[in-house]
């Protein structure tokens, strides 16, 4: 359907601000004060009939008309703390302060609802956005550091000096050696500024570097793309959430609501594999509790299930795939006796699984991300994990494995002719220049590695960064990183909070927040399977404080810079609608009537078939890259399995716990635990809060913490063979013996540094998965009475 097309259709029968869109708003206050916002729609009664005269007027002068009550007015954002562009609904009260009262959904968003004409709601993460927006502890003037102490300076000042600091470090060390780290910045014109006209080839993202390198690099080259995370939930009779928690953690509540709609429609199964008990788990028809990092060996078992029993997909396999042979040869004996040894699960809870997801495909799918990616043998087992979707031929069919589209924005600097430079032409970043790196096989797939930057900095080949709302020093090893970043010659900060990288910063630029600012995004994965979108807001209320958005920082260092007629526009909504321009849309117009998306291309389903007839890789001998990669660590092109501690820790006698860092619904990043609602809700969940501790819990089983000595509420240390902190325990079920963990994203580094909690990655070294460079979350450790 065209742009037009849709934008007809959702005129119809809209309506703006009325007394139904607030009743719902009101429904989604969470604690938050409203100001009248209710009452200032209700229907009035009439004055009574008076039954005496009144008295006569006062023959005074008139007096000054009281002052209008402030109106309120309905406007719109994109939820961005996770990333994932759930919609918000935002009332403003116009009273010369701005003040957001309520934030709520937009029914019908592609990520925040289940699609067409259902209701949209935001997560505990999104209702801090008024939080965000409001917060006393927000950076609120830019600085720059002098004789250690950062003081606030104007823009001007800030601009100016930000400008000759960079003049000056391109002289001394050469712009090669600064690092643009700019994982979740809010504008997109990052990567021309530093790498077309800074010219630096040095860019660090989060996803492959710090969230699911191997999921994405494996989906990639097998066929799938970073997709092989996303099944076509709606539509599926059988789903397994393999080391995923959407039910909480989700990338938009369309994955929840997805599956829930699964439920409802196609009487789905839901079977989760997971170490830990999970929101997932407790609405699943089946749980395996598979013991950590053994994910590859439950994968392979399956296959073995699928191949003897004659339920693989043959036509699909025969046609349209490459490399079954080596796939069957490497599950040949791979039975699920086996696998039993290996995963504690029963062999006969793997056939039961096995044959239940082949038999409803082509309508089962498998969602994994993060669970199944962050340790250090998670290359190969999420090569296994995906080849069973292309086994089945879930590929692309209806329920299973989407291969789902992204609705394209325009280029403006291609649409205004910028001439743009490519500076960075010809410089090579440094893993794949220095001697120093040549015993890292992720210098093959990729350009740097998260863990390899403290590395660098110490060899002289990084001596600066720009971090725009980023969190890297609880990403990975991080007391190696402080100490980098206390190295480094010039570290700029991006951020609309006192994050680690702010404190130590030597130039810190307050950004706006996202509901102060023009926005615009496009995605895939939805509730709308045969459609792409993309979503856009206008700011809700002006920059508060002395901020500005990222667009307006960046556009105003290269104005300093002398590069200002590279940036051609007067603002960023002008920018915006250059992106928009290719679909016949304006800011304005996307958000008009009533929501603030647009459903752009239809798309079928099976777009393999326009191919060229390999649609899936098992084996993955004709990528050049990875067969370098695998052949210096040991690894073969086929799927196999690879036991835990072939890279990583292992447990042992002295560190006999596995720990690993998990999410909660409450944060996401390790970027809101400023948030004291969000805190006092984590602890209400755990049974906590009337502790006046509000940090990070050790989740704990019962027999390790009995042998230890340790209750629910007692302070605990953990420590490593590299590091060590304190956290508060939680005795629980929920995870298994040997196994503990921690919500990550709190203590020293984090936004909330002086209180409560530890820095998970504290416990981390160097531990990494070594194609991607995925640090390796599964450390060995040990658990003790702790605290005063």
């Amino acid at each position: 359907m065209s742009s037009e097309g849709t934008r007809e259709a959702k005129e119809q029968g809209r309506v703006n601000l009325t007394r139904r869109r607030l009743v719902q708003i009101g429904g989604a206050g969470a604690g938050v004060a409203v100001s009248g916002c209710l009452g200032f729609f209700e229907e009035t009664e009439e004055e009574p009939t008076p039954t005496e005269e009144p008295p006569e007027e006062p023959t005074e002068e008139p007096t000054e008309e009281p002052p209008e009550e402030p109106t309120e007015r309905l406007a719109y954002g994109i939820c961005e703390i996770c990333h994932h562009q759930c919609g918000q609904e935002v009332v403003v009260r116009d009273d010369g302060e701005q003040a957001v009262t309520y934030i709520t959904g937009v029914d019908g968003n592609p990520r925040g609802s289940a699609g067409e004409g259902t209701e949209g709601t935001i997560c505990p993460k999104g209702q801090t956005q008024i939080e965000k927006v409001h917060d006393p502890d927000r950076i609120k003037q830019p600085h720059i550091r002098e004789n250690g102490e950062l003081r606030e300076v104007s823009w001007e000042e800030a601009f100016e000096y930000t400008a000759q600091r960079l003049q000056e470090f391109d002289a001394e060390y050469g712009a090669e050696t600064f690092l643009n780290a700019a994982s979740f910045t809010t504008t997109p014109v990052h990567n021309q500024f530093w790498r077309n006209l800074y010219g630096t080839p040095e860019r660090i993202g989060r996803g492959i570097h710090v969230c699911a390198g191997p999921t994405f690099q494996a989906g990639g080259v097998m066929g799938v793309g970073s997709n092989n995370r996303i099944p076509d939930y709606q539509n599926s009779e059988y789903i397994i959430a393999w080391g995923r928690n959407m039910l909480e953690t989700f990338a938009g509540q369309f994955e929840a609501k997805g599956v829930m709609t699964a439920f409802e429609e196609n009487d789905a199964t839901l079977v989760t594999i997971d170490p830990q008990h999970t929101e997932t788990v407790q609405k699943s028809d089946k749980w395996l509790q598979i013991e950590p990092r053994t994910d590859g060996a439950l994968a392979l078992a399956m296959a073995n299930v699928i191949i003897e029993e004659d339920l693989y997909d043959e036509e699909f396999v025969e046609n349209w795939t490459y490399g079954f042979e080596a796939y069957r040869e490497a599950v040949e004996d791979k039975t699920p006796e086996w696998a039993e040894e290996i995963t504690g699960i029963d062999a006969e809870d793997i056939r039961e699984v096995a044959i239940g997801f082949a038999e409803a495909a082509p309508n089962a799918g498998i969602s994994i991300w993060t669970g199944t990616a962050q340790y250090g043998n998670a290359w190969k087992g999420t090569q296994n994990i995906t080849a069973l979707n292309g086994l089945v031929g879930n590929i692309d069919r209806p329920g299973g494995l989407r291969l789902w589209q992204t609705a394209p924005l325009g280029n403006p600097f291609e649409i205004r002719e910028v001439g743009l430079p490519n500076n960075a032409s010809g410089k090579t970043p440094a893993l794949r220049k220095h001697e120093e790196y040549e015993d890292y096989a992720v210098r093959h797939t990729e350009t740097i590695a998260h863990n390899l930057v403290p590395d660098m900095v110490e060899n002289g080949h990084i001596n600066g960064i720009y971090c725009h709302y980023d969190q890297p020093l609880k990403d990975g090893n991080a007391e190696a990183w402080i100490e980098a970043l206390e190295e480094m010659d010039l570290v700029i900060s991006v951020d609309a909070f006192w994050s680690g990288v702010a404190k130590r910063a030597d130039i810190v630029l307050p950004e706006a927040t996202q509901l102060e600012m023009d926005t615009v995004d496009n995605g895939g994965w939805s509730a709308y399977s045969n459609n792409s979108w993309i979503i856009g807001s206008k700011a809700a209320i002006e920059p508060q404080w002395n901020t500005k958005p990222g667009f307006d920082i960046l556009a105003g260092i290269a104005e300093e810079m002398g590069w200002g007629e590279y940036f051609p526009w007067d603002s960023e909504r002008e920018f915006i609608n250059d992106q928009l321009s290719i679909h016949d849309l304006t800011l304005d117009e996307l958000e008009s009537g009533g929501d603030n998306y647009e459903l752009v291309d239809e798309y079928d389903y099976e777009q393999w078939r326009n191919g060229d007839g390999t649609a899936f890789r098992f084996d993955l001998d004709q990528i050049g890259v990875l067969v370098d990669a695998f052949e210096e660590t040991g690894m073969d092109t086929a799927p196999e399995w690879i036991p835990p501690g072939t890279y990583g820790d292992e447990t042992s006698d002295e560190y006999p716990l596995e720990f690993f860092d998990t999410r909660a619904v409450f944060f996401s990043q390790g970027g809101d635990q400023h948030s004291e609602q969000m805190l006092e809700r984590y602890a209400l969940r755990h049974k906590l809060a009337d502790e006046e501790y509000r940090g990070n819990y050790l989740v704990i089983n019962p027999s390790d913490a009995n042998e230890r000595g340790i209750e629910t509420g007692d302070m605990v240390r953990i420590e490593s063979a590299t590091g060590e902190g304190e956290l508060m325990a939680y005795v629980s079920e929920r995870t298994k013996p040997g196994f503990v963990t921690a919500t990550y994203g709190f203590g020293e580094g984090s936004v909330q540094p002086d209180r409560e909690g530890m820095n998970t990655m504290k416990l981390h070294e160097k531990q990494m998965d070594p194609i991607s460079g995925q640090p390796d979350r599964h450390i060995a450790v040990d658990v003790a009475p702790g605290g005063d």
